[in-house]
């Protein structure tokens, strides 16, 4: 397999994860009872859009996230969350169950035990970056010799664990500030600048690593 074709394939693994995040968090949202205002797949400029079931549905070209909006405008300047009309435990269940979906793909490409193991293991990839050169090499061998399978399996393990870190910008900041989910304290926005003063960097390094490793 050459170049071409391993980011081809990078960017629909990429995809696959986070549109399947998606469409799983509008999926249970909406069992729920809070249908989704619009469903984003990937980041950057709209290349197709159109509505569905009154859910606005967009595509974008860049794969590294797909966002899902619960949005009601409530006047001309403020709006509030569809989320907010759920209880807290349904609240956490659209928040965490998303990513239970990605465990659940990875136990089917993998096997349970490793797909665990991947699980686990990738809370603590953001703090061994010195191991990062060697991951990715590792993965990118999984698309050179086409197996494709075991590919998604340790990128939705290893998605899910960073998405379920407790940082406000993370699925697992977000169920951690439920208590404060009708409006939250200075402190978590200040914990969120944060965060992100960190992911920056650390998102530049790894795309740096699999360019690297590239070419």
């Amino acid at each position: 397999m050459d170049r071409l074709s391993q980011l081809f394939w990078l960017w629909m693994l990429f995809f696959a994860v986070n549109a399947l995040w998606a469409l799983a968090q509008a999926a249970v949202a909406s069992t729920l009872g809070a249908r989704p205002v619009s469903v984003v797949l990937g980041f950057g400029p709209t290349l197709l859009s159109g509505r569905l079931g009154g859910i606005l549905w967009a595509f974008r070209p860049l794969a590294l996230g797909s966002s899902v909006g619960f949005d009601d405008p409530v006047d001309g300047a403020q709006s509030r969350s569809r989320l907010l009309q759920l209880s807290p435990p349904l609240h956490a269940a659209v928040i965490l169950l998303p990513w239970a979906v990605q465990v659940g793909i990875a136990m089917a490409c993998l096997g349970p035990t490793e797909a665990l193991h991947q699980f686990l293991s990738g809370f603590a990839v953001p703090f061994q970056p010195a191991l990062l050169p060697g991951r990715v090499e590792r993965f990118l061998a999984l698309l050179q010799h086409g197996e494709l399978l075991t590919a998604w399996g340790l990128m939705s393990a290893k998605l899910a664990a960073l998405n379920l870190l407790p940082l406000p910008a993370l699925a697992g900041g977000a169920f951690l500030l439920l208590p404060w989910r009708k409006g939250y304290p200075v402190w978590a926005g200040l914990l969120g600048i944060i965060g992100l003063l960190a992911a920056v960097p650390w998102v530049l390094y790894v795309l740096y690593v699999i360019i690297t490793v590239l070419f």
